[in-house]
């Protein structure tokens, strides 16, 4: 009976010990949670052999860039020359580059800037905008937006001016696409305005942002 009491208060010794030996561990830290994933980053723009077709344009001035979405999926990009005055285009002569939305009102054309895409600037908006501040009248406000109806370039030879469009830098401004040469028109390189020219169509949309 003594053996046995003994034994006993040895075990409910030992298990004390035991629970408090396992009371003062530290505890183990939560497991950190892994980071999360970056996220993925925008593809670039791709060639301009696999685009198929150009389905826009958005020419971005501070960005000195156009960039066209590709009918096979992706964009492509290009470096621009600007004009050699900023903002928007206002009047014949004032060597500034439009802005708005515009599309490509005809085929390429050769010219001393290697090959010219039209645009059919001026726009409707354009020739509100220069109504209400009284730079044309509304005989020459409505000829412009009958044009655009019809789907036809509008009057080129107005106050407002016309021979826009985006072209390629010729003899003369040749690797200058840093430079603000450009009259009003959208320059790129000469190899550029070919794979444009070969990858718009007429209507295709063209928007110039600042």
């Amino acid at each position: 009976m003594r053996r046995t009491r003994a034994t006993s208060a040895m075990a409910a010794l030992l298990l004390a010990a035991v629970g408090a030996a396992i009371a003062g561990c530290p505890k183990k830290p939560p497991r950190t949670p892994a980071p999360a994933p970056a996220p993925p980053q925008p593809p670039g723009p791709i060639d301009p052999g696999a685009c198929g077709r150009v389905l826009r344009i958005e020419v971005r001035k501070s960005e000195r860039l156009l960039a066209g979405d590709c009918e096979a999926g992706g964009y492509v990009a290009f470096p621009i020359a600007l004009s050699r005055e900023a903002g928007p285009k206002r009047v014949q002569g004032d060597h500034r580059m439009p802005e708005g939305d515009y599309a490509i009102a005809g085929p390429p054309q050769t010219s001393r800037f290697h090959l010219f895409v039209p645009i059919d600037y001026p726009s409707v908006a354009d020739a509100d905008r220069a109504l209400a501040e009284k730079r044309i009248d509304r005989e020459t406000r409505d000829a412009i937006a009958s044009a655009h109806a019809d789907g036809r370039m509008p009057p080129q030879d107005t106050a407002l001016g016309g021979a826009i469009g985006i072209h390629g830098e010729g003899v003369r401004w040749h690797g200058d696409l840093l430079l603000n040469w450009t009259e009003g028109c959208v320059a790129v390189s000469d190899s550029a305005i070919e794979d444009l020219a070969r990858l718009v169509r007429r209507g295709t949309p063209v928007r110039i942002l600042p």
